[in-house]
């Protein structure tokens, strides 16, 4: 081919390998494209493997089905609702899509012995999640709500029956969602259908992996590869066709004028105002801060303000060192300081041998306390964004000073006690259900969910607002639930 017509060929090559992705994606055999000429022969051999691996996992193909028919709706019903929601469906959309990039390793992969590999494929949930804004305004309750929904990715650590994790984490979203309902069911109906579209992205995850990824994450069974292994080529399989273009588009461009010919086009543009410089403001002498720092002025002092203003942020406090012991003295296991990243899995589990033995849970922050047996009573005091799960509770479980935790209860505890608290989401077994009875003060942001008959959690907010009513003859006064909590 000679020189003249290779950019031709290139970008003919290029159109060809992105077809062949469409039909791989869309299950199309077709006759397979002619092997690139020239320097567009690593981008096919790249797209190709890529291509027929994503179409020889059923379960990936799925989720690329499920991503299109849920991502859209919310991302329209944002819009709809507010232009300053859009963060809300651009980070859903990066975190949804970044799980693609681990369940397409999976289908490459062993399943991992260490849950630790798994790592990394959280960062990308997490900075994601970092871009929503922590704004108190009239879609707080909106953000919060999004916020939740992450939890719900961390399916893919739980073996077997993710499915019952996922129908724990909905529930939290569920808290929020139905805040928006209540405020907003007969005056926003753009409200209700923001909550409506997230509801579908967390029924279709939940069928997805009910489908397809039952007892757990679908590994390779055979001459599968090490995850991490597998994972290497995931940035170049990942479904993004349009950004593999753009990257692949820059190279024929220089060649199609040459040098001379481009320096001349980018000159007669600058004559005809369509530069790359059009439209920018001109900076004035006065504007110029390098001219104050070269004079001694006032301009230095800008930026050495600038640069020592990250210095001002207060060191993340120090827990003290994790504690878990037994003392026999008062028959009770001391667990303190404990952390996600002070465990293996991120759980601690407290095997109770007797039930005279009581729990004492202080100063926790991200912990998962898993207690295990029949136990006189669990106490958590101090605790900060905990998961604290146990069998059958003799006396109660009691709460005190802990910000945003959730409590599960499988077998029966008579009595739960919330002091001082703010944010508490308790489930309840079907056997605890009817015979636990709560009791709260100074507490906010408390919720309780129990199964039904038919199998399916229900979910309550506990009354924080009362109305009081003095009668005066009597001398006593009356409180009733406010009309708040009537739905």
């Amino acid at each position: 081919m000679s020189s003249s017509t290779a950019p031709l060929g290139e970008a003919l090559d290029g159109i060809l390998a992105r077809l062949a992705q469409l039909e791989a994606k869309a299950g199309i055999k077709g006759p397979p494209p002619p092997a690139p000429t020239t320097t567009t022969t690593t981008t096919s051999s790249s797209s190709t493997p890529s291509s027929s691996s994503s179409s020889s996992s059923g379960f990936v193909t799925a989720y690329d089905a499920y991503l299109s028919s849920v991502l859209p709706p919310f991302s329209s019903a944002c819009s709809a609702l507010s232009p300053s929601l859009s963060v809300l469906s651009s980070s859903l959309s990066s975190a949804w899509s970044a799980q693609r990039t681990f369940l397409e390793a999976a289908s490459r992969a062993r399943k991992p012995t260490d849950n630790a590999k798994l790592q990394p494929f959280f960062q990308p949930y997490m900075e994601a999640k970092k871009a929503i804004p922590n704004d108190r305004d009239d879609f707080e309750n909106h953000r919060k709500a999004v916020g939740e929904m992450f939890g719900m990715l961390q399916w893919i650590m739980i073996s077997p029956k993710p499915v019952d994790y996922l129908a724990d984490m909905s529930g939290a979203v569920d808290f929020w969602t139905n805040k928006i309902r209540v405020a907003h069911k007969k005056t926003g109906p753009l409200h209700v259908s923001f909550c409506d579209a997230l509801k579908d992205v967390q029924k279709g995850l939940v069928a997805y992996v009910k489908e397809h990824h039952m007892p757990g994450v679908s590994y390779k069974m055979n001459g599968g590869v090490d995850l991490a292994d597998a994972a290497s080529p995931s940035p170049s399989s990942a479904p993004a066709p349009v950004a593999a273009a753009a990257a692949s588009a820059p190279a024929p461009a220089p060649r199609a004028g040459g040098g001379g010919g481009s320096l001349l086009a980018e000159l007669s543009k600058k004559s005809t105002g369509d530069s790359a410089a059009t439209g920018l403001k001109k900076v004035t002498k006065e504007q110029q801060t390098w001219r104050k720092e070269f004079s001694g002025g006032s301009g230095s002092s800008v930026v050495s303000a600038s640069k020592s203003a990250p210095k001002k942020a207060a060191p993340a406090k120090s827990l003290g060192p994790p504690v878990f012991e037994f003392k026999d003295q008062g028959m009770k296991w001391v667990v303190e300081c404990q952390t996600s990243s002070s465990n293996p899995n991120g759980v601690l589990t407290v095997n109770v041998t007797d039930p005279k033995q009581q729990v004492y849970i202080y100063k926790c922050d991200g912990a998962t306390i898993d207690i295990k047996g029949k136990c006189k009573g669990v106490v958590v005091d101090t605790a900060t964004k905990c998961n604290i799960l146990c069998d059958t509770v003799i006396s109660a479980l009691e709460v005190v000073n802990g910000k945003r935790l959730k409590l599960q209860v499988r077998g029966v505890c008579p009595s739960v006690a919330i002091d001082k608290t703010d944010g508490c989401l308790t489930y309840l077994s079907a056997e605890a259900a009817p015979a636990t009875t709560f009791v709260t003060s100074k507490s906010s942001e408390m919720n309780v969910s129990w199964p039904d008959k038919d199998g399916e959690y229900q979910e309550k907010a506990i009354p924080e607002q009362f109305q009081h009513k003095l009668d005066v003859e009597k001398g006593t006064i009356s409180s009733e639930i406010s009309d708040l909590y009537s739905h």
